[in-house]
């Protein structure tokens, strides 16, 4: 790994930190740290060959600046639709049979990564509209994310997705206030 990278990641992971904890405190500057750290994953991501990793960046990005106007427009309150997390744990499992299915060569890691990329753009939908069980579905993204980037030696990516999964783990408890 050269030294760019690592320092690339680094940041991108220290930034990423700091989005996730002031999301989950409701405070919209999370967007802006995130974008940036979205924006330096997208890069380390597709020149990894990550590339669904890499579009999931991509797409952070811009939900992020998405989420940002959304959140300075005005106060958006918690809603909760716990009938979501329920269907959202009996859909994946599908999803991951389908996609073995529809595209038997690829592999494990590219399968899961494919789920992320689903979870993710529904999960970033549904924390700029401030529902709960968005944290569901990120629990599920980190955790994949932390497997396929750990298998593919971006290990200060990995380190961040089990970060994130536990602070998504806060972020269902500050939500639920």
């Amino acid at each position: 790994m050269s030294t760019i990278i690592f320092i690339l990641e680094l940041i991108a992971s220290l930034l990423g930190v700091v989005y996730i904890i002031l999301i989950a405190r409701k405070n919209a500057l999370g967007w802006l740290a995130g974008i940036i750290s979205c924006a330096l994953f997208a890069g380390l991501c597709i020149e990894s060959d990550l590339i669904s990793q890499g579009i999931i960046q991509v797409l952070n990005v811009l939900m992020g600046i998405w989420g940002w106007i959304q959140w300075q427009k005005q106060v958006i309150p918690v809603k909760s639709y716990p009938k979501l997390g329920i269907i959202f744990l009996a859909v994946i499992p599908v999803i991951y049979v389908g996609s073995i299915l529809c595209f038997p060569g690829l592999s494990w890691t590219t399968q899961l990564d494919q789920i992320a990329l689903i979870c993710s753009l529904f999960a970033t939908v549904l924390t700029v509209r401030m529902i709960q069980q968005n944290w569901l579905l990120w629990l599920v993204v980190n955790g994949i994310t932390a497997i396929t980037a750990c298998s593919n030696e971006l290990y200060f990516y990995a380190g961040l997705s089990f970060i994130y999964f536990v602070v998504s783990l806060y972020g269902m408890y500050q939500w639920k206030k």
